[in-house]
């Protein structure tokens, strides 16, 4: 972990993670960016413990975001899936609400990975995300730079109903796909100034 976010921040994490499961906080997904040569030797343990403490794993495909990502270990999720199911006994799952995911399941649905796949296959048409950031600016995409500015609203005192009309007028203007691949360059702003 420290490797790929320059923080041994693990003993943290994991304990604020089994903190919300003994907290009874459910479901608790754990998302692990998939990356050839970096972390994929260790998505079968990913996958294993995510199945014994009973967390949804989703793994994200890798995406060509700045000068450092372009072509950055990109890993085939497809063929991870297919392996995944043949070790684990998977079926195809559904996940209410699960957003853009694909999972799979244990055949007694106690266990869910997701596989997210913004540039291998598109789920634009199925996206059903807009992500409001910590200083109050919803971003309609993760790909585009469509986006509403709420501090403004919030700190002009507006109404529950003012900021109802603002989220539908937003969703309104959320774009019909990002172009991750087409215009890898073209987004500037990093994923975790938006948030997932």
């Amino acid at each position: 972990m420290e490797k790929i976010t320059g923080h041994d921040s693990l003993p943290k994490i994991m304990a604020g993670i089994m903190a919300g499961k003994a907290a009874g906080l459910a479901p608790i997904k754990i998302n692990m960016v998939a990356m050839r040569g970096v972390n994929d030797d260790e998505i079968d343990d990913m996958a294993a413990f995510c199945i014994e403490q009973g967390f949804i794993l989703r793994l994200i495909e890798a995406m060509p975001m700045g000068d450092t990502g372009r072509n950055a270990g990109h890993l085939d999720l497809q063929a991870v899936k297919e392996k995944l199911r043949a070790q684990f006994g998977l079926v195809e799952g559904v996940m209410p609400g699960g957003g853009p995911a694909r999972y799979l399941q244990t055949p007694d649905g106690a266990f869910s990975i997701g596989f997210i796949t913004p540039i291998s296959q598109h789920f634009c048409g199925t996206c059903n995300r807009v992500r409001l950031s910590v200083d109050g600016t919803l971003y309609l995409c993760l790909g585009q730079e469509e986006k509403v500015e709420f501090r403004p609203l919030l700190r002009a005192g507006a109404s529950d109903q003012m900021l109802e009309d603002a989220i539908r007028q937003a969703i309104e203007i959320k774009p019909e796909r990002h172009e991750f691949r087409e215009q890898p360059a073209k987004l500037v702003r990093f994923m975790s100034a938006t948030g997932g």
